[in-house]
């Protein structure tokens, strides 16, 4: 089967750093790391796992990341390669471990991606694992798989990517009838997007900054309304059509980016003034977001993220796959501001219950609280993957949101 993998190779990795920026179509052209090629289809490692057919592989952020080579090179130590590409994922069962109790072959699942304890083979869970925060598992280069954070960066499991791939039970999630195959591509996205939230809700009384109107940014406000949170969401975003899609989901201030003085614009919807210092980005004085939401993590957007926060507010990182540079960082210590990361999805507290994340986000879409079915706007072949990646790059003009791949 054909598929797209990322292979680690210092002269690879050199070629796309140094010719990527000029020509970016050479990071997909299989001279650097992501290569199109022909692999093996799957086979069972044990009886408690399932080979999935892919209905829907999702191009995320940080596959994009990926491909233009702006990952933390820190993460290469909790990866194996060659690996496939791909965490974002719709499809069926395709073969089924003897030892599978509630899934049957052809069912509709979404694969939770996390390389957790229990897809590990251990008996006895980490500190993390046992409490429901996976998603911070100590053993993610250890037990029965290879190194990896998760499916699509292990070179055990496969990845979305390609026609089939492989899933541990603990990570299946079923697809309710009502819930189409667009929704539960975007059941991993939001997921992440609802951890950020619940872990970090905000006050109805409060104001909350949205940074970036991506699928994660969207998420976000679409997390806050599907939960019954009204506190007053300000959105900052680049294109028309996330522009469109924030304020369907329930953004009660788009400020786009283009064309606008956007510092002057949140200012005045905070009540906040602006003086000039000597050198660098204007600060607000007397006013700002309650919770900031920085969904796009580059330097730029975190550094404006503390520059709009109030003080004594809260910061959180949700979007953060790259390096970032050119961060001012005075405003942490000067306005008290406390700094939080998010990172993917595990358990969470929820009107008095624990739940586990994805099991809450596809209870939402179930009971018809949250559609994100209009965010999926392009869908291809994997043989189209050049076509795909120049429509993310393009994503204004094309008024792309989610890329996937359809199988």
């Amino acid at each position: 089967m054909k598929a797209i993998q990322f292979s680690a190779s210092i002269p690879r990795y050199a070629l796309g750093r140094a010719l990527g920026k000029i020509f970016p179509p050479i990071l997909w052209s299989g001279l650097s790391c992501a290569q199109y090629r022909e692999i093996p289809e799957p086979e069972l490692p044990n009886d408690e796992w399932v080979i999935v057919k892919t209905r829907y592989g999702g191009i995320c952020g940080s596959d994009q990341h990926l491909l233009h080579l702006r990952n933390s090179p820190s993460n290469s130590a909790l990866t194996s390669f060659p690996f496939t590409i791909g965490h974002e994922n719709c499809g069926t069962i395709h073969r089924i471990g003897a030892r599978v109790r509630d899934f049957r072959v052809g069912e509709r699942v979404v694969v939770e991606p996390t390389l957790w304890c229990k897809p590990r083979g251990f008996a006895d869970l980490c500190r993390s694992c046992a409490r429901g925060d996976y998603q911070l598992c100590e053993r993610f280069a250890g037990g029965a798989l290879a190194a990896g954070l998760i499916t699509g960066a292990c070179r055990d499991t496969g990845g979305s990517w390609s026609a089939f791939f492989l899933a541990h039970e603990s990570q299946l999630t079923r697809v309710p009838d009502n819930v189409s195959d667009e929704n539960a591509l975007m059941l991993e996205p939001f997921a992440t997007s609802l951890h950020a939230v619940l872990a970090n809700q905000p006050r109805e009384d409060e104001i909350v900054l949205v940074i970036g109107a991506g699928v994660i940014g969207l998420g976000v406000i679409a997390a806050l309304r599907s939960i019954g949170n009204r506190a007053r969401i300000i959105v900052i975003a680049r294109h028309a059509v996330q522009q469109e899609m924030a304020r369907t989901f329930g953004a009660d201030v788009v400020i786009a980016t283009r064309g606008n003085d956007v510092d002057a614009e949140f200012a005045r919807h905070v009540g906040a003034t602006l003086r000039k210092p000597i050198l660098g980005k204007r600060v607000l004085v007397g006013g700002g977001a309650d919770v900031v939401y920085e969904c796009v993590g580059n330097g730029g957007t975190i550094d404006d993220a503390l520059r709009y926060a109030r003080a004594g507010s809260r910061v959180v990182i949700a979007g953060l796959a790259a390096l970032p540079q050119g961060i001012d960082w005075t405003p942490i210590w000067m306005r008290e501001l406390k700094v939080l990361g998010t990172y993917t999805y595990g358990h969470d507290d929820f009107q008095g219950r624990r739940w586990r994340t994805f099991d809450l986000a596809i209870e939402l879409m179930k009971q018809g609280k949250v559609n994100l079915a209009a965010m999926v706007t392009h869908k291809y072949a994997l043989g189209d993957y050049a076509r795909a990646f120049q429509t993310i790059s393009a994503r204004g003009r094309e008024r792309a949101v989610k890329v996937v791949f359809e199988f």
